[in-house]
């Protein structure tokens, strides 16, 4: 289990709004059109904990758990004391002084890493065993996962009854999206395809992360450098794995994850900034809530994980591998899918509208 950073902890509210995260993926845009706002969703955030007090979650926050030794080793304190999972949360959901991607939605913290950012994958399946016992009575219908190993893999077939994804399965199979890191080890990698363990399962909704805007470069502690950056770079830090090699254990999309202001633990109104492939699977947590509500708003039902991934796929805009990034990693000259919360709820409206015309018998091609 590799350890999480610690985010860059501010007192201060500098950057209210994901600004520029919420114009690439046009948020506010498919908020605003579809009537979406995560409220009546829940999504668990199996993380280093959530600052509970702070004002992007007021209200919303539910039971909670802690798999961890810290806060007394208390079952029921998913206090976070390092940051990284109140910045994960708000990206997702703040509704405050910061506006993530669904901010209505509730939120149950699962502490499954320290305050040291470390933690144990059995902690982990022991969490999301929770999670699937109690996501009825909680409603969960997403869970974000920003965590994983520091290795390299194109396929899943060497985890054949590995307990975290038999769980992962579970919950899928149960209508809810298991949204997970791809891993930010791809230069020390070196540059080789492929997503760290749990993201390679093929039914998680896997996601590597892209540049949000011109930010300037970056150094990182792995050794990746970005000498520049422009909205859609993929990032040098993120695994990514196209399906001409892995199939269907590919990544499945991409989202902006560096730099992202968000959610802090300094106080109550504070923020944080962090990159990786952490802070963009949030992104797609908070569209996949999103579009969850929509459909079983206009449709009645919760829409099966198999119809989300088509609907992020099919509204995704495509990204090239190596068309402009300027950086010191190998690229793979594939074209990757990167979200867009539009484009998602427009392929689900689609949906709905065609089996709604079906229903009521009518042949659309001679309208």
């Amino acid at each position: 289990m590799v350890p999480v950073e610690k985010p860059l902890q501010s007192d201060l509210t500098v950057m209210p709004e994901l600004l520029e995260v919420d114009l690439l993926v046009r948020a506010a845009e498919a908020r605003a059109k579809f009537n979406v706002d995560g409220s009546g969703m829940t999504v668990a955030v199996l993380d280093t904990g959530l600052r509970t007090t702070h004002v992007d979650f007021a209200g919303r926050v539910r039971a909670g758990r802690n798999f961890t030794s810290d806060n007394n080793g208390s079952p029921t304190d998913p206090s976070d004391g390092q940051g990284h999972g109140t910045n994960v949360a708000g990206i997702i959901c703040a509704g405050g002084v910061h506006t993530g991607m669904a901010p209505r939605a509730n939120i149950v913290p699962v502490k499954v890493l320290g305050n040291s950012g470390g933690g144990s994958f059995l902690a982990i399946r022991d969490a999301l065993l929770w999670v699937l016992a109690n996501r009825a009575s909680l409603g969960i219908s997403v869970v974000c996962m920003s965590l994983g190993a520091s290795d390299n893999n194109t396929s899943d077939a060497d985890f054949a009854g590995d307990g975290i994804g038999e769980v992962m399965r579970k919950l899928t199979d149960a209508g809810v999206a298991c949204c997970v890191a791809a891993g930010n080890d791809y230069f020390a990698h070196n540059s080789a395809q492929g997503m760290s363990y749990p993201a390679i399962f093929r039914h998680t909704i896997s996601v590597g992360a892209v540049y949000d805007g011109d930010e300037g470069s970056f150094s990182y502690g792995s050794g990746a450098t970005a000498l520049s950056t422009a909205p859609d770079r993929i990032t040098p830090f993120s695994q990514r794995l196209h399906s001409s090699v892995g199939g269907d254990c590919a990544t499945d999309i991409f989202a902006p994850g560096a730099p992202t202001t968000s959610s802090g633990i300094r106080n109550d109104s504070g923020e944080s900034i962090q990159h990786g492939t952490s802070q963009a699977t949030p992104v797609v947590a908070g569209v996949v809530l999103l579009v969850q509500q929509f459909h079983l708003r206009v449709a009645g039902t919760m829409p099966s994980v198999a119809d989300v991934r088509k609907w992020l796929l099919a509204g995704a805009v495509p990204i090239v591998d190596g068309d402009d990034e300027e950086d010191n990693v190998v690229h793979t000259g594939q074209t990757f899918n990167r979200i867009s919360a539009f484009g998602a709820l427009t392929a689900c409206a689609k949906d709905v509208a065609r089996s709604a015309l079906i229903e009521a018998g009518i042949d659309r091609s001679r309208v």
